[in-house]
Parts: structure tokens; sequence; C-alpha cells
């Protein structure tokens, strides 16, 4: 598979993935402050975001690595109201075995509404229309909610990785849930024999 840069700027009906801009980084800060604690049960990366700084080199460091092929960031926008929701990435790029991970969070705000799945996807659909052929995503199993979004759309079941994040004093597990680009197609396929 040859390298190629996945598009800037994706839409959908509600919602709308954008590259981040280093312009952004002091809203960004605003938000993921404001949610600190909240995020950080799950993920590793809050800690360390203490300053307006800290999220210009994060904006930084993620655009770099999408000008070298390796992942894609995106910010995720409520279309209503160009209201911030967000964030989903495609990193991890294998090339050479077109595969690559799927990752995303969502403000308090807008949880349970659905924006995160259609986030999800519109960009599985670019990744498997560029070429990929294997999209894998990774999740505390406590997480319930995060956990519900890779099954809602058909993702796979393949497996739990168990004691691999060290997090909040405690080694967690994280399942792993796969969709192949033949599994895409075909769900695609039998949406428009429904219609």
């Amino acid at each position: 598979m040859q390298k190629q840069y996945l598009p800037e700027l994706i839409e959908s009906n509600r919602v709308y993935l954008k590259r981040y801009k280093i312009k952004f980084a002091k809203e960004l800060y605003k938000y993921v402050s404001a949610e600190k604690s909240r995020l950080a049960e799950f993920l590793t990366w809050p800690p360390f975001i203490n300053s307006i700084q800290d999220e210009e080199s994060f904006i930084k460091v993620v655009n770099k690595k999408w000008d070298e092929f390796k992942s894609a960031n995106y910010g995720i926008y409520n279309k209503e109201d160009n209201q911030y929701m967000g964030n989903i990435s495609a990193f991890k790029f294998n090339w050479t075995s077109s595969n690559c991970e799927i990752g995303y969070w969502i403000l308090k705000n807008y949880e349970g509404k659905g924006y995160i799945t259609e986030s999800l996807r519109i960009l599985e659909k670019v990744l498997f229309n560029i070429g990929f052929n294997r999209l894998e995503i990774k999740f505390d199993p406590k997480n319930k909610r995060s956990g519900y979004i890779p099954k809602s759309l058909n993702y796979t079941y393949e497996g739990t990785l168990r004691s691999v994040v060290y997090l909040n004093g405690s080694y967690r597990d994280l399942n792993i849930y796969s969709k192949l680009k033949s599994e895409h197609l075909l769900s695609t396929f039998s949406e428009f024999e429904s219609l």
C-alpha cells in the first residue's frame, strides 16, 4: 500500500473532523483541563497536559506525525454550531501490512448522543477507501461507553490484553476489536440492498 495523506477535513450529517491547528491550543487546553480527572480515568495522557504550551506541543507532535505518514489526529466538531466535542485519531500506520489503530474521546456534554459512532463511521470509510485492510480499536473493559462503539459498528472482538497498561496505580486490561475491509464492504453492500 502506498503512503498517502488523509483529508484534513471529513464531514458527515452531524459532525465534521478537522486536523488540529496550533492556534487551537488555548481552546483545547480549556476543554481538557475542565475534564482532566474524568479523562484520566481511562486515558494515560491527561496528567501531562498542564498548560497551553503542553497543548501546543501536543499539536506540533501530532502534526509532525501526520506529515510523516504515521498518524492522523482530528478534532470532532458539531456541524450545527461548530462546537468542539472531542478527538478521534488513526495512528500506528503500518503501510506495508495496511493496518492501523483508532482511538477516540468525547467531552461529557456530548456523551451518549452517537457523535463518536458517527465520527468513527466516516473515518473508517476514508481509511478503507485509501487502502487500509484492517482497523483496530483497544479500550479498557471497564469503559463500557467506549466499548459499545466498536460493537455497534460490527467490529469483531479478538481478545483481551491482560495487564498491559499501567494507569492510576494499577495494571489495566485492554480489549481488542477489529474490522476488515471485506467486512466493511459487506456491511455497506447490505445497507444498499435494504434501500
